[in-house]
């Protein structure tokens, strides 16, 4: 099979490696982050952070291999929309989030979130770009 993919695509698919690589390892190295942001309503957090770490893994991974990679930007997508309801967390709840290893200023809570949606819209492109394409 033909892989029609063009030049800002491949920078795209790069981009994402090293963004969802780097994320998934941040998961193992500084789990006390992503504890501290994490909704008390969402079950098992500990258990979510480890899963999702592995999954940003999985997921660089498929988007170096032709046959999976429309399919990754998909997961990729709903992933990110996932992610939502920690993102507005930070931001609705950021007084009362225990004190992280470092500053998370408020005004990176409300970037985090911004760019969380330009990454769904850019990752959904990535996926219907891919579709058509396939």
């Amino acid at each position: 099979m033909l892989d029609p993919e063009n030049k800002s695509t491949r920078i795209a698919r790069l981009f994402w490696t090293t963004l969802l690589v780097a994320a998934g390892l941040a998961h193992f190295q500084a789990p006390g982050f992503f504890l501290n942001v994490m909704p008390p309503y969402l079950p098992v957090p500990a258990t979510l952070i480890g899963l999702t770490g592995l999954l940003e893994w999985m997921l660089a991974a498929s988007l170096w291999r032709p046959a999976l990679r429309y399919k990754a930007w998909l997961a990729i997508a709903v992933l990110l929309i996932l992610y939502l309801p920690v993102h507005v967390y930070t931001v609705t709840n950021h007084a009362e989030i225990p004190p992280l290893p470092f500053y998370f200023p408020l005004w990176a809570a409300w970037l985090r979130l911004g760019l969380q949606l330009v990454f769904i819209g850019w990752t959904w492109r990535l996926y219907q770009s891919g579709k058509q394409a396939g």
